[in-house]
């Protein structure tokens, strides 16, 4: 799914903004928190290769062999240079040997960051005196701690920080392609979808972790989201809660508000966000339901229901339409109203629906998997 991710729009447009610096004649460093999904390489190699006629290189890098940056790109790219000629930034970009090329490094470590901090830093001054034609580009992945250490932007040097990227409509398009070939009935596909998004915020990876779970295991999510905590490494041995740091994934803004990972949360919930994130889900596609169906029932029971009608609180509600789920269920029970059993079921059960989300609690299981909700209303 890794394809589909990078052309979802907020990474899309991450990927895009890249290419489009490199394609002006800019380095580029990716600041980039740990666990992000694989193929951020190939979206950029990808979309770069589209009308450019670019060479594309990944150069791994060894932490426990440090190599002089200048020295390690010479014997890999300009490999007949004199021996005697002097090899640094300056004079790498000046070989014809080394022109034309996107260089995506890959393997750095705090280790050897230094040396290419300084390497890179030197080479973006060496690079104004180059035409556009004439440049080779590196394009600089600094995962976790390692992103807070960047070079600075210059005229040839670019930041792109993974912060904020992607919104709740990329985790809805994800997850829905997910579930897309799963048979379920459709209402509980849409809650599922809408859960799972919810809990995945901005991690494609928890999307996928509940992809084949069955609905009880997505309504009570903790321990799967606590399996994942702990393959993270988030689960330190003294037990105590671990800081909540972007780096590690475990922040992000969503929609400009930051936001916990829920396999974080799930550690130590104590104030009930995790269950929030469900309600909040089924809210967005229940109540919607709730009243297409209240609209349906008023329809079909036209010339039936009778107003004034007094609530329990004693306000007078005038207009038929104005009656809501339980009021329509009252006067099923209380004016003789034949209707058939299981309509009469039907609106008991939109009615605990509606009473549930009002009262800011997640759907249980019975009323998910209740068949009548999803059934045609009938006399």
């Amino acid at each position: 799914m890794q394809h589909l991710w990078w052309q979802l729009p907020g990474p899309n447009r991450f990927v895009l903004r890249v290419v489009q610096d490199l394609r002006d004649g800019k380095n580029v460093i990716l600041c980039l928190p740990e666990h992000l999904p694989g193929g951020l390489a190939y979206a950029v190699r990808s979309t770069l290769s589209e009308g450019d006629d670019w060479s594309w290189h990944t150069l791994h890098v060894h932490g426990d062999d440090p190599v002089e940056p200048a020295h390690l790109l010479f014997s890999r790219f300009v490999p007949e240079v004199c021996p005697e000629a002097i090899r640094n930034a300056q004079t790498l970009s000046k070989e014809e040997a080394f022109t034309g090329k996107v260089i995506w490094l890959d393997g750095l470590t705090p280790n050897i960051w230094p040396i290419w901090k300084a390497f890179i830093a030197d080479y973006e001054h060496a690079c104004r005196s180059r035409s556009l034609l004439e440049r080779t580009l590196f394009c600089v992945p600094l995962i976790g701690d390692l992103a807070f250490a960047p070079p600075a932007e210059d005229v040839c040097l670019s930041q792109h920080h993974w912060r904020g990227v992607v919104d709740r409509l990329d985790m809805l398009l994800f997850t829905s392609s997910l579930f897309q070939e799963r048979w379920m009935p459709a209402l509980q596909k849409r809650v599922v979808t809408s859960v799972v998004a919810n809990l995945a915020l901005w991690d494609p990876a928890v999307t996928e972790r509940f992809a084949s779970e069955e609905l009880e295991k997505i309504l009570h999510p903790v321990p799967i989201l606590q399996e994942i905590a702990r393959g993270r490494g988030w689960c330190p041995a003294d037990g105590h809660s671990p800081p909540y740091l972007w780096s590690s994934g475990m922040i992000d803004l969503i929609e400009g508000e930051e936001n916990i990972h829920s396999a974080a949360l799930a550690l130590k919930d104590v104030k009930g966000t995790i269950t929030r994130r469900i309600w909040s889900a089924e809210v967005g596609v229940m109540l919607p339901f709730v009243e297409e169906r209240r609209q349906e029932i008023l329809t079909h029971l036209a010339g039936v229901l009778r107003v004034p009608f007094s609530t329990r609180f004693g306000e007078v509600i005038s207009d038929v339409h104005d009656l809501e789920i339980g009021h329509i269920e009252s006067q099923l029970i209380n004016n003789g109203i034949t209707v058939h059993p299981n309509f009469r079921r039907f609106v008991r059960r939109l009615r605990e629906i509606r009473n549930c989300l009002s009262h800011l609690e997640p759907l249980s299981l019975d009323l998910l998997l209740d068949a009548e909700i999803n059934t045609t209303i009938a006399s």
